[in-house]
């Protein structure tokens, strides 16, 4: 790996969910549902596909969030929970470098990242079926939040606005809203994403393709 941030934001773990008794599957996003969706998997004893088994998948399920508002309530969730396991630190820190050193944490790390994770484990013919975050209750029929985690306060969000350098993952993220309602394969979603927004495509994507030149990377 290029980083050892890649192991987290990339975890080698990846699962979908089996909603049953429909045979549909939901591919679960920390602060888009995840802990409602894996409170239906307890309660009603669903089945996890990990890793290879994803690629028996034709159609997949993924629900999408504004991605301010997601950063906002990822990053509450990050100091939050740093906060609890690390008592000699303080909030202000906290925010600092999850602002400054993106991303430390999957709960905010941009949606985009979480779906290049899932198609390390999907066929190429793969339909992921882009939906809303209204549309969750209709999935899992519970609205569940996360424990001991508090609401994001008007300070956070007053913090968080001014985040540096996500504006081209926030742009990245956007078009993938812009696709709710639509059921598309991850190939052409990377081909969409570069036309609708190629500079936002070579920020994000761009730098590491040639970071990762073939001509020096041995086979």
């Amino acid at each position: 790996m290029l980083s050892h941030l890649d192991s987290i934001i990339f975890p080698d773990r990846c699962e979908v969910i089996e909603i049953i008794p429909s045979q549909r599957y939901v591919y679960p996003i920390f602060k888009n549902g995840w802990t409602s969706l894996h409170e239906y998997v307890n309660t009603h004893k669903c089945r996890l596909l990990i890793n290879e088994q994803i690629k028996r998948i034709n159609s997949i399920d993924v629900i999408l969030r504004n991605p301010q508002q997601r950063l906002e309530s990822g990053i509450n969730t990050f100091v939050q929970m740093t906060l609890r396991d690390n008592t000699e630190l303080d909030q202000k820190t906290i925010v600092w470098f999850a602002q400054n050193y993106l991303f430390l944490n999957r709960h905010y790390a941009p949606q985009f990242l979480w779906l290049i994770n899932l198609a390390r484990y999907t066929n190429t013919t793969t339909k992921l079926n882009f939906l809303g975050m209204d549309q969750l209750t209709s999935i899992a029929q519970v609205d569940r939040k996360p424990g001991g985690v508090l609401p994001v306060s008007d300070q956070l969000i007053a913090q968080v606005t001014n985040t540096p350098n996500i504006e081209m993952y926030h742009r990245i993220d956007q078009l993938l809203v812009d696709c709710i309602g639509q059921s598309i394969q991850f190939n052409q979603l990377i081909q969409h994403i570069q036309q609708q927004d190629s500079v936002a495509y070579d920020f994000v994507v761009g730098r590491s393709q040639r970071i990762l030149n073939p001509t020096y990377v041995l086979s």
